[in-house]
């Protein structure tokens, strides 16, 4: 049997099934579950049925084999019991554990539950946090013998800025008829949130000004109900923590969808009747930064383009280089470690990589004077090599791939997917690059009115790269394919399809194929605009989806419009993408400069962590595992697990069996769950 080698995160979920230990399988006695949790029915605490039988304590052995029949087991009650808190009003409850044949074990048990942000026991007593609602597993271990049950909570929070009375908020729950102008622009019905991000802020039209509103929020184990008034245009923004224990209390995008309902009073007594729409919190955390170009004469006049770094938690861009002068058009390694860049300083555009591992930000191995010229790049899957595309300034058929060294800039291929080939990418496990070829036209790359998206394999020694060719045709579609990225498995590309060169001046949506050409599909509900481009996926995959990041010249609900400027916004991709659209309506990353015109986004994790930094996830660490001190308790970046040993859940893996946790899938290099959608 493979041994664990490094504990990460909460304690898994045993499920409601008691395990024996020492005993054989055959004796192991299972027992019921007791009845589903409740959901939120907005009274008291609301007890379980009969718990079912625990581990094998005493006298364990089989009976037909001359063993003693009377096994004695654990059983906790209450099973599965139901706690209703409303309004940081708490109620505890208390439980007894016994064996089969009546003994009080209570006192001598150690108590463990799994969802520490839904509550904790103290003794024998659970009392939840009152911040996050939802259902873990507690369990109680006596000796060899441990038996578990499940707790939920249901959570609902009342906010009162506005100082409704009793008889007002009354008032929304028997409304007189429906609102006869208000209408939601932001978010858009069936957005998918991940974890972790900024708050929305709801934005609504076709109301006057200093109006009193009720938001309600509602989720299988959660309520929020926030009472509030605002003038035009009319917005809302919760508190950031409460956003984020409604996110921590659902269950999966699609298993627990979120109702929204706003409504106000109507005039001369009496509420509307709420306008309403549907959220989902897909559950899991988006990793990475992304790092875009702000364009130059956007915000104060700012002359020079910079690129800025944003994470989908900030509430503020980070200037994180500042090399003097314009630069952009700009790749990230794979370890969040490098990035390459351009900087305006004439033809040919100089090449340089920047050390993100630095703080601040400092140049890297290639430096200005290094005379490597060019555009765009992408980094190979070790990080150690970079495809780069030189500037063809006035004739794009005349552009060319070359393979570099990340070290210096050396050219290790000259010439490396033909001549006429631009905006490339490069797969992250290595095997395979893409491009745009067949370029035509005058002027930039990025001005090029012909092209074709192809893709090559690339060889054992990650510089020879052969079979070439057109996966999607520049026919059939407006514009020609511009920018394409791979999501995290390799499985598939994202490109745009602007209609003036690659540029997001025009028209432009976005698509997404199979990197054999098969599956081609239009991301139709994230581009709906028409105004969508430079598409990029995040570094892993969440919640069951991947996550893409792409610029946008649509409105921002009433805050942002008719501005025609583009800004970054995020969608949700259905993984595997089997259905004919698998997008999702896209949300605007808050925190970003209005002011700005957004370009070149690109999404890569933070620069990773060396052994014995702090750390979440294995994704934080270098070597891959995060790992729990036993001297202070605190999580630190490791070494790799020794041979015969197994990757806990978080941690780095190759496939599947490299996963201590059965239940473990291998997603993106790392052991996790599928979770529910």
């Amino acid at each position: 049997m493979r041994r664990g080698f490094a504990f990460l995160g909460i304690v898994s979920a045993l499920g409601v099934a008691m395990f024996a230990y020492g005993c054989d399988a055959t004796n192991s006695s299972n027992g019921g579950d007791g009845g589903d949790a409740g959901e939120w029915s907005g009274g008291t605490g609301a007890q379980g049925g009969q718990g079912g039988d625990g581990g094998c304590l005493f006298n364990c052995g089989s009976g037909g084999n001359g063993g003693d029949p009377n096994v004695q087991q654990l059983i906790i009650t209450p099973a599965n019991p139901t706690l209703n808190v409303v309004d940081l009003n708490k109620p505890t409850q208390v439980f007894t554990v016994k064996t089969q044949a009546g003994q009080d074990v209570t006192n001598l048990v150690t108590w463990v539950y799994e969802r520490p942000d839904i509550g904790d026991i103290t003794g024998a007593t659970f009392l939840p946090t009152g911040n996050v609602g939802g259902t873990g597993v507690l369990t109680a271990k006596l000796n060899m013998a441990e038996a578990s049950t499940n707790v939920t909570v249901n959570v609902k929070k009342t906010v009162n800025v506005a100082g409704v009375d009793p008889p007002t908020m009354a008032a929304f729950d028997n409304p007189v008829g429906p609102d006869p102008g208000m209408s939601i622009v932001y978010p858009y019905h069936d957005t998918v949130f991940p974890l972790g991000v900024l708050a929305p802020e709801v934005q609504w039209n076709g109301v006057g000004g200093g109006e009193i509103y009720r938001i309600k929020i509602t989720e299988k184990h959660m309520e929020y109900v926030a009472y509030f008034q605002t003038g035009a245009p009319a917005r809302y923004l919760m508190d950031q923590k409460d956003w984020e224990y409604i996110g921590a209390s659902g269950t999966g995008a699609q298993s627990d969808p979120i109702m929204v309902q706003l409504s106000r009073l109507a005039p001369g007594g009496g509420a509307y009747a709420p306008t309403s729409q549907i959220w989902h919190v897909a559950q899991g955390r988006v990793r990475g930064a992304v790092y875009y170009w702000e364009l130059p004469g956007a915000c104060g006049g700012n002359s020079n383009g910079r690129i800025l770094k944003i994470k989908p938690d900030s509430a503020t861009p980070e200037e994180f280089f500042n090399p003097g002068g314009c630069w952009g058009c700009h790749s990230v390694s794979r370890d969040g470690k490098t990035m390459m860049a351009t900087l305006d300083t004439g033809t040919p555009f100089p090449q340089i990589t920047v050390d993100l591992a630095q703080a601040p930000a400092q140049y890297g191995a290639i430096q200005p004077g290094s005379g490597l010229g060019g555009t765009f790049s992408a980094f190979n899957h070790t990080s150690d090599k970079i495809l780069v595309s030189n500037d063809a300034a006035s004739n794009p058929s005349a552009s060319v791939l070359r393979i570099v060294n990340a070290a210096g800039g050396g050219v290790l291929n000259s010439n490396a997917m033909g001549n006429g080939c631009g905006e490339p990418a490069w797969s992250p496990d290595g095997t395979k690059v893409a491009a745009i070829c067949g370029l035509g036209g005058g002027g930039w790359i990025f001005d090029a009115s012909s092209g074709y998206l192809a893709t090559g394999d690339v060889a054992a020694d990650g510089i020879t790269v052969s079979n070439v060719h057109p996966i999607v045709p520049q026919a059939g579609a407006p514009g020609r394919p511009a920018y394409p990225s791979f999501t995290s498995d390799s499985q598939y590309i994202a490109f745009g399809r602007p209609t003036s060169g690659s540029r997001s001046t025009g028209n432009g949506d976005l698509w997404l194929v199979k990197n054999d050409g098969s599956e081609l599909k239009k991301l139709a509900v994230a581009s709906s605009d028409n105004k969508s481009f430079n598409p990029v996926f995040a570094p892993q995959r969440a919640g069951g989806y991947y996550w893409l990041v792409f610029i946008s010249r649509r409105d921002y609900g009433n805050s942002l419009v008719g501005t025609n400027r583009q800004q970054l916004w995020m969608t949700a991709i259905d993984d595997p993408p089997t259905a004919g659209d698998p997008s999702h309506p896209p949300f605007y990353m808050r925190g970003q400069e209005g002011c700005g015109l957004s370009e070149n986004a690109y999404m890569a994790p933070e620069p990773c962590k060396a052994q014995g930094e702090g750390c979440v996830t294995g994704a934080d660490c270098c070597g891959g595992q995060c790992v729990k001190d036993p001297a202070s308790g605190a999580y630190l970046c490791g070494e790799p697990p020794p041979p015969g040993s197994c990757s806990e859940t978080g941690n780095a893996c190759t496939t599947k069996a490299d996963c201590c946790n059965p239940a473990d899938e291998c997603i993106d290099g790392f052991c996790a769950q599928k979770p529910p959608k």
